[in-house]
């Protein structure tokens, strides 16, 4: 596993575990003020967050300038027909591993959600396919899957029984109108592509005006809102 930032809970023992994927070129210290917001409110005293670091890789659409990148961006192509499968199949595991550690460390699954910001949030995506666990919820700010990411993740047979795991696991998406890196409509497909081929039954799609590619307040309370029903806070 790659090297995390984590912000341990303010009670001992925790019992709930939160996950957050950067985007590209960012860090997982790039978000720990989510968990600052977070554990303003009493009922996040027992949870521990966890901020994975993506590994520095050449991304070749920046010319190979290396960078943290969860995959390669192969081209400025929204539909990326030319995918680093391989880098994004193994950052799956990366995701799967933490889960797995915490697993073995006595919190249930039901009690862990995995969530994103664009890249980490196409990763995160991806998970809700690919996690052998049925976890508590997925989250996804300006996330996006693409053609590229259908292929790794549909036809990747080794996880058919995954592919069902998490059909009715809630999963928060929320997207600015004005995003000019992940545009809104790419998210908007996300969603049709889980909810409708795939048969996710508790999408939930957030649009915020005037939003570019980033997050905002009305967001992150939406998102705190978001995290507690998935947990019956």
């Amino acid at each position: 596993m790659n090297q995390a930032v984590r912000v341990a809970s303010r009670t001992k023992p925790y019992d709930h575990v939160l996950i957050v994927l950067h985007g590209l070129g960012d860090t997982g210290q790039g978000w720990t003020f989510l968990a600052s917001e977070l554990q303003q409110e009493k009922c996040f005293d027992s949870t521990n967050f966890i901020f994975p670091n993506a590994p520095h890789i050449p991304i070749t659409a920046n010319s190979g300038m290396h960078m943290p990148g969860w995959f390669d961006i192969k081209e400025w192509d929204p539909h990326m027909k030319q995918f680093d499968t391989e880098g994004y199949l193994k950052s799956l595991q990366c995701v799967e591993d933490y889960v797995t550690e915490e697993i073995k460390n006595g919190i249930p699954a039901k009690n862990i959600i995995i969530g994103g910001f664009s890249q980490g949030a196409a990763l995160t995506l991806g998970c809700t396919l690919n996690l052998k666990e049925k976890i508590g919820g997925f989250f996804s700010l300006s996330g996006f899957i693409n053609s590229g990411i259908k292929d790794v993740i549909w036809n990747n047979e080794v996880n058919e029984n995954a592919k069902k795991c998490n059909l009715d696991t809630p999963i928060f998406h929320g997207h600015g109108n004005w995003d000019p890196v992940v545009d809104i409509e790419k998210g908007k497909d996300a969603q049709k592509y889980l909810t409708t081929e795939c048969h996710f039954k508790d999408y939930d799609f957030h649009e915020y005006a005037h939003l570019e590619h980033s997050v905002a307040p009305q967001e992150l309370k939406d998102l705190t809102d978001f995290i507690k029903k998935c947990w019956n806070m």
